[in-house]
């Protein structure tokens, strides 16, 4: 991902956290005690940005992990009977997992 592609991640993700804010504010779910959503918003995509680590792979990283996982739960020599024990995920919950990272 370059620069500009982050900022404009970035820009877009704190968009549509500062609209989701005003749309609970108007329909007094919440209360925003700030003038505006953007403090707020800022707050919540920074707790995001370090809890899910938002940018720090690029796209060709996370294809790489894909490809990665889908040979190790191919290859049985490697993903054996003991790999959920080690892992803490079956072959089948790897397979999904794989399923949420882009495509090569």
């Amino acid at each position: 991902m370059t620069i500009k592609n982050e900022i404009q991640t970035e820009d877009l993700l704190l968009k549509m956290i500062n609209e989701a804010l005003a749309v609970l504010d108007e329909r007094g779910d919440i209360v925003l005690c700030s003038s505006t959503p953007s403090g707020p918003a800022r707050y919540i995509y920074e707790v995001l940005h370090e809890q899910l680590a938002l940018g720090e792979f690029s796209t060709r990283e996370l294809m790489g992990l894909r490809s990665l996982v889908l040979h190790a739960v191919d290859d049985k020599r490697f993903f054996d009977w003991e790999m959920p024990t080690l892992t803490g995920l079956t072959a089948e919950e790897f397979v999904r997992v794989s399923e949420k990272l882009p495509k090569g």
